[in-house]
């Protein structure tokens, strides 16, 4: 009977300890508490002789290490959880509501992330091609263009000889009707123009740029073919052929940029004053830039720069006097808080051997002096020693400088006003020296100044359907301020000698399309009458 007592008792004992060990979470007790708990109890079971002393240490102790385990795993466990989200049961139709708004919210954001990093990383080509190729980018323009000039009646006949007809032909009386130019006869053709672009990085910052281009390859200022030549193909032509480094420093403040062989117009312009925009160059040309103001956006911008140019213009093969084309620019661009920008460049350059030579008597040695691109206004003699075979020449040097001035603010409406100034002097012509070869007496008057004053006012960029920039703007060139060979081919249909006005409108149509209308009206500063007006309607694309 006695051990049946003991019996119950101590499993009545065990059940009321593991009552407040398993209670334990619910209770916040203490493994000390309840290791003080068993021991007591196990010390009145000893004393009543339930118990030995050695069979109640035993049971503390498994006791002990069971509450001791299950307190490391509950630990273990809160610790996994830490950041679990614990929700409730959610309906289907809730589930199916939440669904259809993240996907109408964020599926766009992350189809556009996803693309965007597919293209930088290249993701399902990656060795499909060769490394030469994913180095290559291609770019181009076409343009469609309608022009007519209208001549005014008064205009004077017989007058204005087609130079570079004349020089081709060897003579006034050789080249014929071609000898004159047009001043009557109004003029309605569409030209086209195509340029198509190759740019190949080839390391360590060299870049070789090539362009084909279309036109007569003869006229430097222009890539125009005109239609209407019973569906004859055009000409192609090298436009560009060049390598360029382009060296900038890590820190993106400094640019070094080298370019050999056939290039862009190294030279910030700020109109057509000085240089077609079609014109490019051959030679070597470098320039230097700092970024001062911390701009550093994509390619630095120029702070202050400078450029130096060397260009061959006709190499002699008899003769050690190459004509070339010598140049210097510097000049700086300093923006504003609110998103103004300043430009200012001053330039200097200098011909050298463009000035013609006198045939003697026996023979033709000098005739490569003879100039081999003339529009119209600059002085000119004839270098043949007999009549007949007339070989026209220019009769003053050109030693240019150039001034040039640009600001660029925020209008309404999110447009931009842009004024610019662009200022010419040749300080190389001298009169008597002159008046000597041409025997002209207007040749005693310095005409050597140009300016060209305009005010744009739009949007900056016409990559979208509605945007828009028109511009308004005055030119004066002076008879020999500027070698005509090089200046704007549209302006009066080229050369110098013309004062007049342009006005411009713009349309972007798509993000590389858009179309220009212009109207330019001209008219001579000194010489004999002639005045022309030219309008053009551009459709330009880009690629």
């Amino acid at each position: 009977m006695r051990l049946n007592i003991v019996k119950k008792f101590s499993l009545l004992s065990l059940i009321c300890l593991s009552v407040p060990i398993c209670a334990r979470a619910d209770s916040e007790r203490s493994v000390e508490e309840t290791r003080s708990t068993l021991v007591g109890v196990m010390e009145a079971l000893v004393q009543k002789g339930v118990l030995t002393e050695e069979q109640a240490k035993q049971i503390v102790a498994t006791a002990q290490a069971k509450t001791e385990a299950a307190e490391k795993e509950k630990a273990a466990k809160e610790l996994a959880e830490k950041d679990a989200v614990r929700v409730t049961y959610v309906p289907e139709n809730v589930k199916a509501e939440i669904k259809e708004q993240v996907a109408s919210e964020i599926k766009p954001s992350v189809v556009k992330e996803v693309v965007t990093q597919a293209k930088n990383e290249k993701w399902g080509i990656p060795a499909a091609l060769p490394d030469w190729i994913s180095n290559l980018t291609v770019y181009g323009d076409v343009r469609v263009r309608a022009e007519n000039a209208d001549y005014a009646e008064d205009n004077a006949e017989n007058v204005y000889l087609n130079f570079d007809a004349v020089n081709s032909a060897g003579g006034v009386g050789k080249a014929g009707d071609a000898a004159l130019l047009n001043v009557s006869q109004d003029r309605f053709r569409i030209v086209n123009r195509l340029r198509v672009g190759l740019s190949a990085d080839l390391g360590n910052s060299f870049v070789a740029d090539l362009r084909l281009t279309g036109g007569t390859g003869r006229n430097v200022n222009s890539t125009n073919q005109t239609l209407g030549s019973y569906n004859a193909r055009g000409g192609v032509n090298v436009d560009k052929a060049a390598v360029i480094w382009d060296y900038i420093s890590p820190s993106i403040n400094k640019e070094l940029e080298i370019r050999l062989g056939r290039f862009g117009n190294p030279y910030v312009t700020a109109s057509e004053l000085v240089w077609d925009n079609d014109l490019t160059f051959e030679g070597i040309s470098a320039t230097y830039a700092v970024d001062i103001f911390g701009q550093k956006v994509n390619k630095m911008e120029r702070s202050v720069y400078m450029t130096l140019g060397a260009m061959p213009l006709q190499e002699v093969e008899l003769s050690k006097r190459d004509k070339w084309l010598y140049g210097v620019q510097a000049g700086t661009e300093i923006p504003f808080s609110d998103s103004s920008l300043f430009k200012m460049s001053g330039a200097y350059f200098q011909y050298k051997n463009i000035v013609g030579i006198k045939n003697t008597a026996d023979g033709h040695l000098m005739d490569y002096t003879s100039a081999k691109l003339l529009q119209k206004g600059n002085s000119v003699f004839d270098i043949e020693y007999e009549t007949g075979s007339e070989i026209y020449a220019l009769a003053s040097d050109f030693r240019l400088i150039n001034a040039s001035a640009i600001l660029d603010v925020p209008f309404i409406s999110n447009k931009r006003a842009v004024l610019s100034a662009d200022f010419v002097r040749n300080i190389g012509y001298k009169p008597m020296d002159v008046f000597q070869r041409t025997k002209d007496p207007d040749d005693k008057t310095k005409s050597i100044d140009g300016y060209d004053l305009s005010l744009t006012v739009g949007d900056a960029s016409l990559k979208e359907l509605g945007k828009w920039r028109a511009s308004f703007g005055y030119r004066y060139i002076e008879r020999n301020s500027v070698l005509d060979a090089f200046t704007d081919s549209d302006f009066r249909l080229g050369g110098t000698d013309s004062k007049g006005y342009q006005i411009s409108y713009e349309l972007g149509l798509s993000k590389k399309t858009n179309i220009k209308a212009r109207l330019m009206s001209a008219s001579e500063i000194m010489k004999q009458p002639l005045a022309i007006d030219v309008y053009q309607l551009d459709l330009n694309s880009s690629f």
